[in-house]
């Protein structure tokens, strides 16, 4: 997996699909090795979201292999479990 961006939304992406960089997003530049982890932060915010979406940069119709992805609070302990895509 290479060069991507990790979003946050409150809109439901079963039910409407996320536009590409139209919520708010980091970019990872780089490549993640097989088994490797990957970070991305998120500057501080008031805002409360519900929902964390990856896409593939720059967007294509190939689907993104996830194995975990776990979100963290600053500070804190994990917001959510992990879970698997």
């Amino acid at each position: 997996m290479s060069n991507f961006v990790a979003g946050l939304t409150n809109d439901d992406p079963s039910i409407t699909a996320p536009a590409y960089k139209q919520y708010r997003y980091v970019q990872y530049s780089g490549i993640v090795p097989v088994f490797a982890t990957a970070s991305v932060s998120f500057p501080p915010s008031e805002d409360n979201y519900r929902y964390v979406i990856l896409q593939p940069q720059p967007p294509t119709t190939q689907a993104l292999c996830v194995m975990e992805v776990k979100v963290f609070l600053r500070g804190s302990f994990p917001a959510t479990q992990s879970t698997s895509i």
